[in-house]
């Protein structure tokens, strides 16, 4: 057998509907601020893919006029000297996301040791050119791939912070206030038949004191 609503209930629900309406404040805060972040880094994005678009077809360019003139033996002899790249993480939080970001363990010297074995003055400028853009590229990829990161990393946040408010704004608080309503309307017809009660016991009361008074009981 269920139990009838008491107001304690009432008020316990209230307080609860109350907690979930400022839980709900703080999501849509966050939304807001991961929309805000998610939109700089989107610019930033689209202006480092430009960057690095402009840098690749820059590399191709030069590339081929390497081969051309030096030849594909001159392009073998960038290899020697070169150690493994080592990759390291590191974790970052924004508003309770957390992303990766990542970074060359090696120092730029390490990255590009000075060990090579062709000879700069009998090699043309082009291959220095390549050399040039090669670095330019390598800061590039490391700042396109950590924003990527932290992008991809950032609207998946904002697709369950979304999901959160969706759920508390049209499932569990139209609960909460169809229980709230209910609670609360059984509690106002019971006051109705107690009020109701009471003044017919009352009217009955009078009437058997009048009846005393009368010596007709």
């Amino acid at each position: 057998m269920a139990l009838s609503p008491t107001r304690e209930q009432m008020l316990a629900l209230r307080r609860r509907t109350e907690t979930i309406r400022y839980g709900m404040g703080l999501l849509q805060k966050k939304r807001d601020a991961l929309v805000l972040a998610i939109e700089q880094e989107r610019r930033l994005f689209a202006s480092l893919g430009k960057r690095f678009r402009e840098l690749c077809v820059r590399i191709s360019m030069v590339y081929a006029l390497v081969r051309m003139y030096e030849g594909q033996h001159m392009l073998s002899l960038l290899h020697p000297g070169q150690i493994p790249l080592v990759v390291v993480m590191e974790r970052h939080s924004l508003m309770g996301c957390t992303f990766a970001q990542f970074r060359p363990a090696q120092s730029e010297d390490e990255l590009h040791p000075s060990t090579m074995k062709y000879d700069p003055a009998l090699s043309s400028i082009h291959l220095d050119d390549l050399l040039s853009a090669l670095s330019d590229v390598d800061e590039i990829l490391w700042r396109y791939i950590n924003v990527r990161a932290k992008l991809v990393a950032l609207e998946k946040d904002l697709r369950n912070t979304m999901r959160k408010i969706n759920n508390l704004e049209h499932a569990v608080l139209p609960t909460l206030r169809a229980e709230y309503k209910r609670i609360r309307e059984i509690l106002a017809e019971r006051e109705r038949q107690d009020r109701y009660t009471l003044k017919k016991m009352s009217r009955k009361s009078r009437f058997i004191s009048h009846e005393c008074e009368n010596g007709l009981l």
